[in-house]
């Protein structure tokens, strides 16, 4: 009888460790490093007691991956140090300047899921273009550009939607993002403003808020 009641359950202990495995696989970390005038901070960022590394870019934003609650980041900046303790936080907003730096966890931050994490530490299909490609082209409108050049990408009900995407949304809209910052659609960003645009077909980038994929927009002066 034991035996019977045994072998069911070894045989479940594999699958347990494999979803516990992606689950901590999936866990981005943002963050965002400003000075006291509102400025971007590019600070190098560690992972204590790991070789986990990476550098803000000039906008003060960094991300990360994999990250346990009771990691502790050092954030160098010039001849400045400093040490934060995650203490199980999801995400740090940091005051760089003063004499000690001011940090706490932003939730905006967290419902970013991977967005300042660095495009090669995720998998996922995609299509990008230029801002240069587009009016090489001759368009003058972001949204009609995309919608010519962009494979699947589709206007629907006055919603962008790129065609094979799903989740448990109700909304089938694609997540549109501009410099890093969620915009609720490409009326206000002008084409020739724009570096690039890519387009993210994997569903796992942006938690669920990017479900439907996600249109990441770059402006020229980012």
């Amino acid at each position: 009888m034991m035996k019977r009641l045994l072998l069911p359950l070894l045989l479940l202990v594999p699958f347990v460790l494999c979803a516990q495995q992606n689950d901590s696989s999936d866990v981005p970390f943002n963050g965002l490093v400003k000075d006291l005038s509102g400025k971007g901070v590019k600070v190098r960022v560690f992972v204590k007691n790991s070789d986990k590394r990476t550098v803000a870019d000039r906008e003060g934003r960094f991300g990360l991956t994999n990250l346990k609650p009771t990691d502790t980041l050092l954030l160098q900046y010039r001849r400045e140090k400093v040490e934060i303790p995650l203490d199980g936080r999801r995400s740090l907003k940091v005051l760089w300047g003063g004499e000690q730096p001011s940090y706490d966890e932003d939730e905006e931050l967290v419902d970013l899921g991977f967005g300042y994490v660095k495009r090669r530490e995720y998998a996922g299909s995609s299509s990008g273009i230029t801002g240069e490609m587009m009016l090489q082209k001759g368009f003058t409108d972001l949204q009609t550009a995309l919608l010519a050049l962009v494979p699947g990408l589709q206007l629907i009900n006055g919603e962008l939607v790129i065609r094979g995407q799903s989740s448990v949304n109700s909304s089938s809209a694609a997540l549109i993002v501009c410099d890093g910052m969620p915009v609720s659609s490409l009326n206000s960003i002008s084409i020739y403003e724009v570096k690039s645009v890519e387009v993210q077909r994997g569903n796992n980038m942006y938690g669920v808020r990017g479900g439907n994929g996600v249109i990441l927009i770059r402006t020229r002066d980012k």
